[in-house]
């Protein structure tokens, strides 16, 4: 469902690398990324902040915001009119504990710097759909909690050091639990939550301060 419009940066550093054991300030980093879904309509975005403690270890939390509106056309009058609509809302909150490996002199000549994270995500996806339009259902909550492992990179993209681009991909596994609303007969059930696991991989823009 999620569809990423990203970009990938890398360069050549000329000052220290934040959350290192060489930058003994202990940056304070915030960090963010927007995107518009050109497929399903819509857009996402990504807030969060992240302080270094310990020299090469760092906590964070990140705010995720989801927005999608996608819907089907009618095509059999060749008119192409949207008739069918959905609205889908992710909203969520990571806490999240990274490790910076120690490979010091690679860190130096390329600016890039290897981290291993874990991570714990909890938040609500809500689903509604045009209820003038024949669906499973019609709307939908769904509660979840997840906690899984990633590995990851930073790439410092200017001289200064300040700017860098942070990306990684990780594993998900938890609970989801569902309230589903039926309208066509008229019920309202409440699911028993279940297992689910899930690859995630993102990219953020983050300015360091010292």
């Amino acid at each position: 469902m999620y569809k990423y419009f990203l970009f990938f940066i890398t360069s050549f550093a000329f000052a220290q690398v934040p959350f290192s054991n060489e930058n003994s300030k202990n940056s304070f980093a915030i960090k963010g990324c927007a995107y518009v879904n050109l497929l399903d309509g819509g857009f996402g975005s990504i807030f969060g902040f992240e302080k270094g403690f310990f020299k090469n270890q760092s906590i964070g939390a990140k705010f995720i915001y989801n927005y999608f509106t996608p819907h089907r056309e009618n095509t059999a009058d060749g008119s192409y009119k949207p008739i069918d609509y959905t609205k889908d809302i992710d909203k969520s909150l990571i806490l999240e504990y990274k490790y910076y490996f120690n490979f010091k002199t690679f860190r130096e000549r390329t600016g890039i710097s290897f981290y291993s994270s874990l991570s714990y995500k909890t938040g609500i996806n809500t689903i509604e759909n045009d209820r003038n339009y024949l669906h499973n259902f019609y709307y939908q909550k769904i509660k979840y909690n997840y906690f899984g492992p990633a590995i990851g990179a930073t790439f410092v993209v200017s001289e200064s050091g300040k700017w860098t681009i942070d990306t990684q991909f990780g594993y998900l596994f938890g609970k989801n639990k569902l309230n589903t609303d039926y309208v066509i007969p008229y019920k309202y059930n409440l699911l028993e939550s279940y297992n689910t696991n899930r690859f995630r991989f993102e990219v953020m823009v983050a300015y360091n301060i010292n």
